[in-house]
């Protein structure tokens, strides 16, 4: 902070030019007022889990401040990290450690969490920002829980770094568009934008790995590294910090401090899926049912991303859907992938549909024109109010189907909104595996489902997945695949597992074989 103070106090009237004034009081409160410039950072306006930390009375005035001065806390990531390796207590002794673990709990309640695909938005928006008003800041990183692809975001972290984070830090504060300075530290501010609260790390290069580490979390990830490790100097990669420990290196989304750390210490961690994996995408829509663009865009768009093949499956006739595909206009569709294909010979194009599953287990469209289409998709939109006994007879009425292919979003939870259905996921796996059906992850982040907890229960069972974007709209293929992939990799999902991840070939042998009975081949 001292370094902070020096550059502003050596400033003009006007800090930086562009400043938001708002902002530029913030920063000369602090630079030209002597006494306590935590404190005078908690009057000027600081951020939410410091000010809930004085409404709860778990901390006063003059400790909330040490907090941010002495223990560098400004978030609730940040008091469980300072709770964690001591520094609340030796700051503030144990009495008020114990008060501020129990206020921690309390707020980690009522937090309401960032579903994944806000997050992602508002963070790629920054490190955009950085980029182009930021020239001091390099190798500007997205971290915390949407580094780890969780589908419920508790704080919104970027990590960077600078040869003199203070100066870069000052530049940061005076890029367009931010809104306010919640707290001010030497390279770190926690900036309001957009009504978001973004907490920004600048690390020296020398300690930019663990900075990035201990920010990506989780929590029982880090003290079990942590624990390992010993005391050590900063990293300035994240890679140093395993070798340290004695660990195989443990990729972001693995890292929730329960299987990884034992795999990672005899290097049995598998080599995950990743985008470069993909092949083409099996589920997307056009405006032949509820899609924001036409059948060309949706095509033009996943040849531009280099896919070899692509499926348009637009919803059937039942789904709830704002518009569906009636038979009438399953037939006219039928002619436009024709016509299409001549124009795009680089990509191949499946034509399927995503039919919906009635509530007696039947589909809504009958097999004589399901026998026409190259991939057929089944979801469970309508719970129709059933139990978890029903919804799991019916789903497993859906995949023993000889011509259904994949069984998409089969939970089909609204990331923050609905849980997903209470299916018995064990004989779903079971009747997938046998049967030679696939279970779609679905990277549409009100999906992001199988979660990566059933996508592992499901590869762990011999269950062939597909990787889908589940999208609406040409310019989002591409995000909500990698929301895909990311939700995949919490999984444990490697490529062999992953359908979309062989070449087109295998594809259409993976279908063949459910239509004509044969058992499938297991991935190997």
């Amino acid at each position: 902070m001292a370094r902070l103070i020096q550059r502003a106090r050596r400033s003009s009237p006007e800090l930086l030019p562009g400043v938001p004034s708002s902002v530029q009081w913030r920063i000369r409160e602090l630079a030209l007022d002597g006494g306590d410039d935590a404190l005078r950072a908690a009057r000027a306006g600081i951020p939410l889990l410091l000010r809930r930390l004085l409404e709860l009375n778990a901390a006063t005035p003059l400790q909330t401040a040490q907090l941010v001065r002495e223990c560098g806390v400004a978030t609730l990531a940040d008091l469980y990290a300072a709770l964690d390796d001591g520094r609340v207590e030796r700051a503030l002794g144990s009495p008020t450690a114990t008060r501020l673990s129990s206020a921690a709990d309390a707020l980690a309640q009522e937090r309401r969490p960032i579903p994944l695909g806000r997050a992602t938005d508002a963070l790629e928006a920054i490190t955009t920002l950085c980029a182009n008003h930021c020239a001091l800041l390099t190798d500007v990183t997205i971290a915390g829980d949407t580094r780890r692809y969780e589908a419920l975001v508790g704080e919104l972290v970027v990590v960077t770094q600078a040869s003199d984070p203070a100066a870069a830090t000052l530049q940061l504060c005076a890029a367009p568009g931010i809104d306010d300075v919640l707290c001010l530290m030497d390279g770190r501010a926690v900036l309001l934008w957009q009504e978001a609260e973004i907490d920004v790390r600048i690390a020296a290069p020398a300690e930019f790995g663990s900075v990035l580490f201990a920010t990506t979390g989780g929590r029982q990830h880090v003290k079990k590294v942590m624990a390992r490790r010993g005391r050590h100097t900063a990293c300035r990669r994240e890679e140093e910090i395993y070798v340290q420990a004695g660990l195989q290196y443990i990729p972001p989304e693995l890292r929730d401090g329960t299987l990884e750390i034992d795999a990672a210490s005899t290097a049995a961690l598998p080599r995950l899926v990743e985008g470069a994996d993909i092949r083409g995408d099996l589920h997307m829509h056009t405006t032949y049912s509820d899609g924001l663009d036409t059948l060309e865009a949706m095509v033009a768009a996943c040849a531009q991303l280099g896919y070899e093949y692509v499926a348009i499956t637009d919803h059937s006739e039942s789904a709830a859907a704002t518009r569906t595909l009636t038979l009438d206009h399953l037939a006219r569709q039928r002619d436009e992938i024709e016509r299409v294909r001549g124009r795009y010979p680089q990509i191949t194009l499946l034509h399927g549909i995503e039919v919906d599953i009635l509530p007696d287990g039947r589909l809504d469209f009958p097999d004589p024109i399901l026998e026409r289409l190259d991939i057929v998709l089944a979801s469970l939109h309508d719970s129709a109010s059933h139990d978890g006994a029903t919804l799991t007879r019916r789903c497993i009425e859906a995949i023993r189907h000889p011509l259904v292919n994949v069984i998409t979003h089969p939970a089909n939870r609204l990331v923050g909104r609905r849980a997903g259905y209470p299916l018995d996921f064990d004989a779903v796996y079971a009747a997938a595996a046998a049967t030679g059906t696939a279970l779609e992850i679905d990277g549409a982040p009100s999906h992001l489902d199988l979660d990566g907890e059933h996508a592992h229960g499901a590869v762990t069972a011999g269950v062939t997945v597909t990787i889908d974007s589940d999208c609406h709209r040409a310019t989002a293929l591409a995000r909500q695949m990698r929301l895909g992939v990311g939700t995949a990799r919490r999984g444990w999902v490697e490529q062999r597992h992953v359908l979309n991840a062989r070449p087109l070939d295998e594809v259409r042998a993976f279908i063949r074989a459910k239509r004509d009975g044969t058992r499938p081949t297991e991935a190997t």
